[in-house]
């Protein structure tokens, strides 16, 4: 199955079910540089190296989010979970400046005569995430990769 590899928090955000809505985790959108046409259930890989005070990058209602959700110790021990996958999630789509207060925007600055929207830089893609389910036993010792990469559970021993 594809897999992401995804700094702690955000995989575990990524993967944690918000409780006023199942279906969407706590952390709705990944943001990239590039664009996956890839729809579906993937692999969340907490990557061998924990982000770096986090904190200091949040919004004001992220950070609410994220305080409220670390209270709880499972969620503070599971920054320590790394180099392991966590949990499943599915993408569903891929789209530029999403409404979620988990994207990244870019700044449109135009648009060419056909309508085509004209960013300042390079555009983060908004991934949308939805579907999460965080695993009781990860699978451990698992090695990340750039991109979305294939991972095969069964040829694992």
């Amino acid at each position: 199955m594809k897999t992401l590899s995804i700094k702690q928090p955000w995989a575990h955000l990524i993967c944690t079910p918000r409780v006023d809505n199942p279906l969407l985790g706590i952390k709705d959108i990944e943001n990239r540089t590039w664009q996956t046409h890839f729809r579906g259930r993937i692999y969340v890989h907490a990557s061998g190296s924990p982000a770096k005070e986090p904190y200091k990058i949040f919004t004001d209602e992220q950070a609410s989010i994220f305080i409220d959700s670390y209270l709880d110790f499972k969620m503070l021990e599971s920054y320590k979970q790394t180099s392991q996958i966590i949990g499943e999630v599915e993408i569903i789509d891929c789209v530029i400046n999403h409404p979620s207060i988990w994207a990244e925007k870019t700044e449109v600055i135009g648009t060419t005569v056909e309508g085509v929207p004209l960013y300042k830089g390079k555009p983060i893609w908004n991934w949308v995430l939805a579907n999460p389910v965080l695993y009781d036993k990860p699978i451990l010792n698992v090695k990340g990769k750039l991109s979305l990469w294939e991972y095969n559970k069964e040829l694992v021993f």
